[in-house]
């Protein structure tokens, strides 16, 4: 017989769900947001510069990495633990990162000079730059509003973010604009967003902004494990991406990036997830290792409950993601999904166990893990594209097969290293329940094809899998029950 939850374990569970849910909720509003202005960009500027702009946004993405050091983790973390540091952390943190940007853009133009790229991917890289150089500046200001276990406000800026990005860039598009102009006009929207969550910083708590040597060091110091596991992550994506542009067509890298952007979309109800995680497991870790294992059990067992149905519908039903690109431009984009459903099943499970493993303390190991994936893809990769497109014509199965190789060892090392306690007999039975439940889902998906469209399939597929969640318990009723109290309290304020 099981105990009743504590008051202090109902808090936490609220504080938890809370945070979640206003990620959650952001992330289902701009989803198809996000979804209509890559498929937007993918109809308007082709196969060709749509690759271009995926391999601009990777490569900058990685210099960012440097740029950041670690800081995303690092503030949320520090400020959790100590408050009043809050503004020394987040200004030394701006400071560093607007002294940094400019010498790691130079460093990798430099390197596409040297890889004979030419001059529309510059033009991406310089303008990507600028967009993303924002994006980390509003990224320290929501960091640091989360070290406060407050998830509101950067999901509200989040919503409002995508909602103008999409208003100024498809009118851009269907005006007759590229793939310069549709960049360019992010930037004042990225000014506009800045300014806006500046300005909650003080109401939240955070104190004057400075610049201290002993923050600095303190950031660094957190940092450094993060930035390296950082540069253990982002490689394999930079690595796929030159491979790719390298030793296959332009258009090829064009149908992976839309595989790889529709594989972004599905991630958002997990990051929204680690992102509300990740400083009170921190706290707990310090704290209260009890409830440090039951949170990431719980956190677990969410994760399999929601990656069973998206893995699934991504393997079933590709044809859906890639018509909103175009089936005609993008049609060899099914074939990489396919793939990629493995490799998205098994990255549900691999984040929050890096959040976990992370929050543990065990930065190091864990970047050992990450830097073993990278050699893995740095080996199939060369093997694997020329041999896919000799075979295929489609080079990127190369690249999805390695990501799928490599994340199974992420998750297997990541078990691995998870504190004892977790992994129990109750979060396999969900694990299990899950996937009885996807069995299911499977089921009735081939006995409505080909009968149905996909478009109504899909949806009763789903259905399915949510009666039998509901039905064999794989669904948890404490989480249930916090998730509701969470949205209910949401509304009787909206009411008041």
């Amino acid at each position: 017989m099981q105990s009743e939850p504590s008051t202090g374990d109902k808090a936490l569970g609220r504080l938890v769900a809370k945070n979640t849910f206003y990620l959650t909720a952001s992330q289902a509003l701009t989803v198809p947001i996000a979804i209509l202005v890559n498929a937007a960009l993918a109809r308007f500027l082709g196969p060709a510069d749509f690759g271009f702009l995926y391999l601009a946004s990777t490569l900058s993405g990685f210099g960012f990495l440097l740029v950041n050091w670690g800081h995303e983790n690092a503030l949320p973390a520090l400020i959790a633990r100590d408050r009043s540091r809050a503004g020394a952390l987040l200004g030394t943190s701006i400071a560093w990162r607007c002294a940094f940007a400019l010498v790691v853009y130079g460093v990798i133009a430099l390197a596409c000079v040297v890889l004979r790229y030419g001059a529309a991917l510059q033009w991406a890289l310089a303008l990507t730059f600028v967009i993303t150089g924002f994006a980390s500046l509003i990224g320290a200001c929501k960091d640091t509003i989360r070290g406060f276990e407050r998830t509101d406000i950067p999901a509200y800026v989040h919503v409002g973010q995508q909602f103008l990005t999409a208003l100024c860039v498809i009118p851009a598009l269907f005006l007759g604009g590229g793939m310069r102009m549709s960049l360019f006009v992010q930037i004042p929207v990225s000014v506009l967003i800045l300014v806006l969550i500046w300005r909650t910083l003080r109401p939240v708590g955070v104190a004057g902004l400075s610049f201290q040597r002993g923050a600095l060091k303190s950031l660094m110091i957190a940092g450094t494990p993060f930035v390296f596991l950082g540069l253990a992550t982002a490689l394999q994506p930079n690595i796929d991406a030159v491979f790719l542009s390298k030793l296959a067509p332009t258009e090829v890298m064009g149908w992976f990036a839309v595989s790889r952007r529709l594989i972004g979309v599905m991630l958002f109800p997990a990051s929204a997830l680690i992102g509300a995680l990740y400083p009170t497991l921190c706290r707990l870790h310090l704290e209260d290792r009890e409830n440090f294992v039951k949170v990431s059990r719980g956190a677990f067992s969410s994760v399999a409950l929601l990656s069973v149905p998206i893995a699934m519908g991504c393997y079933l039903y590709p044809e859906i993601g890639v018509s909103l690109f175009s089936r005609k431009a993008f049609a060899a984009a099914e074939d990489n999904l396919r793939i990629l459903a493995v490799f998205l099943f098994l990255l549900y499970f691999s984040m929050p166990l890096g959040t976990c493993v992370l929050a543990a303390g065990k930065q190091r190991a864990f970047s050992f893990v990450q830097a073993l994936c990278v050699a893995v893809s740095a080996i199939l990769d060369p093997i694997l594209i020329p041999w896919f497109q000799r075979h295929s014509g489609n080079g990127g199965r190369g690249v999805c097969v390695a990501a799928v190789v490599s994340e199974a060892l992420v998750v297997g090392f990541g078990i691995a290293l998870t504190p004892r306690g977790i992994f129990n007999r109750s979060l396999w039975r969900s694990l299990f329940l899950s996937g009885a439940c996807g069995a299911l889902m499977a089921l009735a998906a081939w006995l409505m094809h080909p009968a149905l469209s996909p478009f109504l399939s899909a949806p009763l597929a789903v259905l399915v899998y949510g009666i039998a969640a509901l039905v064999s318990g794989a669904v948890d009723k404490t989480q249930l029950a916090s998730a509701k109290a969470t949205i209910a309290r949401k509304f009787s304020r909206g009411h008041a």
